[in-house]
């Protein structure tokens, strides 16, 4: 069906899916009729081959409309052929009178990195195979500005490839949310105010380096066979929660407080703050202090 372009599914797609074993074993201790439990299994695994079609792909918000006011970035038409390699650049100018920005980024896949501040209120540089990116920035309010950062078409096949630079302005507090595939990430926040970074990826290569520009930081972090890498600076205190399945942890110069609960020595006493929300399975999460 994948080589007929019926639908295209990444292999690695399925590791997502790794619940459905919980769901299948629930069944089948459900008091109920033979019957009924075939109904069932063969439910779910319709469901299954449904979100594998859909995967990765591109997912509208329907029911969040608003009057307020849309900036939208897009290159010309675009070439439809799957050969074709595309560059593509963003950026908007800053207002002085942004306080907090909040990063939407949706993607399926590809190589990201974040390093380097500008004077704008970002740039974006986009290189690949995969298909074009959108842009749409809706200013919420005079103080926040909201960011959408999207893959508009994604082009299924073998051999992808795509890379995107991205720089931002030191001065707003951000958010960061990112919700990708398979992807590989090298995100050096350590410059900027972060008050919030929010990861959902399949199976992915994380490297995250934050800084201590603000006074409360929390990162949640949900991955399935992954490497995840998280650096905090010394000067603030840390704590890490895990939720891990088959995975391998290690945190350097952490106490132990409880099962799948970590802190630094000087968590209570630092006046700044990092908290970490790890659920993963079947990864390698390394937490360190620099």
């Amino acid at each position: 069906m994948r080589n007929l372009d019926i639908f295209f599914f990444s292999w690695r797609s399925i590791f997502r899916l790794w619940p459905l074993i919980f769901i299948f074993w629930g069944i089948a201790v459900l008091p109920v009729k033979s019957a009924v439990k075939m109904l069932l299994t063969v439910l779910t695994v319709v469901i299954g081959i449904v979100i594998l079609a859909n995967s990765p792909s591109y997912h509208d918000n329907w029911f969040n409309w608003s009057p307020d006011t849309y900036r939208y970035q897009d290159d010309e038409e675009h070439d439809v052929d799957e050969r074709t390699w595309e560059k593509q650049e963003f950026s908007e100018a800053y207002d002085a009178d942004v306080r907090f920005a909040t990063l939407n980024l949706d993607a399926a896949a590809g190589d990201f990195n974040l390093k380097g501040v500008t004077t704008q209120l970002f740039e974006f540089e986009t290189e690949g195979n995969t298909g074009p990116y959108s842009v749409i920035t809706k200013d919420v309010n005079p103080e926040k500005v909201l960011i959408d950062f999207t893959h508009k078409r994604f082009r299924g096949r073998d051999n992808l490839e795509h890379e995107v630079w991205m720089r931002l302005n030191e001065n707003p507090v951000w958010q960061i949310n990112i919700d990708v595939g398979a992807a590989s990430f090298d995100l050096d926040l350590s410059p900027f105010k972060v008050e919030k970074v929010d990861i959902d990826g399949g199976a992915s290569a994380l490297y995250l380096k934050l800084g201590s520009r603000y006074e409360k930081i929390m990162v949640n972090v949900d991955a399935g066979a992954s490497d995840i890498n998280i650096k905090v600076p010394e000067g603030m205190g840390c704590e890490v929660r895990t939720q891990t399945i088959l995975s391998g942890k290690e945190f350097d110069r952490f106490d132990k407080i409880e099962k799948g609960l970590y802190r630094t020595s000087n968590f209570t006493a630092a006046s700044g703050q990092i908290l970490i929300d790890i659920d993963a399975a079947v990864s390698g999460v390394t937490v360190e202090r620099y």
